[in-house]
């Protein structure tokens, strides 16, 4: 059993699906607000080692399968959306270490696109390991 929580599981799983443009999307919005300073990457919680190559082991086995798609397209495309749905994942995984915020700033770009988040507010001690 994976110590990866359900919802990042869950998360994981509907973000490795999206199509490619969608993605491509994701990682120009991400570009856009890190220039314009509304996201933070320092802000983006900090995990275990155990936990995190739990998480990017899951990650990458999710994306496995479109691999040659995502290599395809733009330079740069596969390992661009493992490191934002990673890094995602960690803001959902530990969002009780968060503000509303910096929650927000972490998973808009995806939030922007439909993408479902865990219930459970930044910051109010919800358990989050």
């Amino acid at each position: 059993m994976s110590m990866v929580p359900p919802e990042v599981t869950a998360f994981v799983a509907v973000a490795s699906r999206l199509p490619e443009r969608t993605l491509d999307a994701i990682r120009q919005a991400t570009a856009t607000a890190v220039a314009s300073g509304t996201y933070d990457d320092s802000a983006v919680p900090t995990l275990s080692a155990a936990e995190f190559s739990a998480l990017n082991k899951q990650v990458r086995d999710a994306f496995a399968p479109r691999a040659g798609e995502l290599r395809a397209g733009r330079p740069g495309g596969l390992r661009s959306a493992i490191s934002r749905v990673t890094r995602t994942g960690q803001a959902i995984w530990k969002r009780d270490r968060l503000t509303a915020d910096q929650y927000a700033s972490l998973t808009e770009t995806f939030t922007a696109h439909g993408v479902p988040l865990p219930s459970g507010v930044p910051g109010s001690g919800v358990s989050s390991s």
